[in-house]
């Protein structure tokens, strides 16, 4: 029989690094261009070019070490930052962040949720401006677009009584962000999400997937479990991590709910991310630092998961492209602050052939995870909960 393992996350008690980030743990009972792994994206062409760059580039191969234009190989460009053994290294777009939770993009920014000062923050993608969009929005945690709006979820809003912990849905019209209102209250809303004209998230407290118009109409319930947190959404379906041993979705509009795969061990919930072929989802172990990152065939849920890495530990956020999967482990917690042992790693969609690509290593609880062409975007928790030594990065895809 499964003993049962209840965090009191309500209460700020921290189990492991999930509870430094502020992830719900999981109760069980017994019922319950550039970026090709190849580098062929990324290869300059035979006069020594880099597709898609417009024209030839200068590349001196015996300088493939160490050149942030050609790291590793002609036209693989490090974005800024430095190239060293042939690998690029991260730059740092914005610091001293009060423990950021999550991020999304759009062409040119970087928008971040910052759970320890209520902020949501824009920051220029080549991190030459950060502009405060918000502030106070307490325990502020998903962020989502849909083009001309911004939204974000929280657990706590000013206004709400004091007493307990009532958050909501907010949103803004970009860029100016002057507007800021209600979409819808709920209780401990987490990780909202934009697709198909709606907004998904979690309410946490009161066990259902929520669905609402951006105008805060049309709202329902489409999804239940017990205190779920993480949800990602396709043409069909929205998947999600609750407090049981299975990833489950749901239709669009709701109805019976399917498992997915596996979401066991006593493990706390991480995120979740969808392709046109998969949904990938990433978790840690309750009982120990073990990570587990899995995928699974949307259509067909039953058929063999294929799981990324062997030693993962307290796997978080994960984010795909057309090629790669990449995603987080926080690393471990020893009660009082990060070991600052967290790794930011890439393998093949379909699976590792090997050791995972670690892109990044030796960080303070990494967290979320955003992709575009080029480069892999990333927050850092920081050092622990309460701390002002977040960060948001930017690295080259390898």
């Amino acid at each position: 029989m499964k003993r049962a393992h209840v965090v009191l996350f309500s209460l700020g008690i921290l189990t492991g690094c999930a509870g430094l980030i502020g992830v719900p743990d999981l109760t069980f009972d017994e019922t319950a261009g550039q970026g090709d792994p190849d580098g062929a994206a990324g290869d300059a062409g035979a006069d020594g070019s880099s597709p898609g760059d417009g024209g030839p580039t200068t590349c001196d191969e015996s300088k493939l070490q160490t050149d942030p234009k050609n790291c590793g190989r002609c036209g693989h460009d490090c974005l800024g930052g430095a190239c060293n053994a042939g690998k690029c290294e991260s730059v740092l777009l914005a610091g001293g962040l009060e423990n950021p939770v999550d991020l999304t993009l759009d062409g040119a920014n970087v928008y971040v949720t910052a759970r320890g000062n209520g902020a949501v923050l824009r920051v220029a993608k080549d991190g030459s401006k950060t502009d405060v969009l918000v502030s106070g929005h307490d325990e502020a945690r998903g962020v989502t677009l849909d083009g001309q709006n911004l939204f974000w979820s929280n657990l706590e809003f000013a206004g709400d009584g004091g007493d307990g912990y009532w958050g909501g849905v907010w949103g803004c019209s970009l860029p100016a962000c002057s507007d800021v209102h209600l979409v819808t209250t709920a209780d401990w809303a987490a990780n909202v999400r934009y697709s198909n004209g709606f907004l998904y998230f979690a309410e946490n407290n009161n066990g259902v997937v929520v669905r609402v118009k951006p105008d805060g109409s049309m709202r329902t319930d489409v999804g239940a479990g017990n205190k779920p947190f993480s949800v990602a959404v396709d043409g069909t379906h929205v998947y999600f991590q609750a407090n049981a041993d299975d990833l489950r979705r749901v239709q669009l509009d709701g109805g019976s709910q399917e498992t997915v795969g596996p979401l066991s061990y006593g493990g706390a919930l991480g995120f979740v991310a969808v392709d046109d072929e998969r949904v990938y989802w990433a978790y840690g172990e309750y009982e120990s630092p073990k990570g587990f990152v899995y995928s699974a065939l949307k259509a067909n849920p039953a058929a063999p998961k294929v799981s990324y890495g062997t030693n993962n530990v307290n796997s978080l956020g994960v984010a795909v492209d057309a090629t790669t999967l990449y995603w987080t482990n926080e690393g471990t917690f020893d009660g009082t602050s990060s070991a600052k042992n967290g790794e930011l790693l890439a393998c093949p969609k379909a699976g590792c052939s090997g050791d995972p690509v670690v892109l990044a290593e030796g960080l303070s609880a990494p967290g979320a995870i955003a992709v575009d062409d080029a480069a892999v975007y990333y927050l850092v928790f920081g050092s622990t909960r309460g701390s002002a030594d977040g960060e948001l990065r930017k690295i080259a895809k390898p």
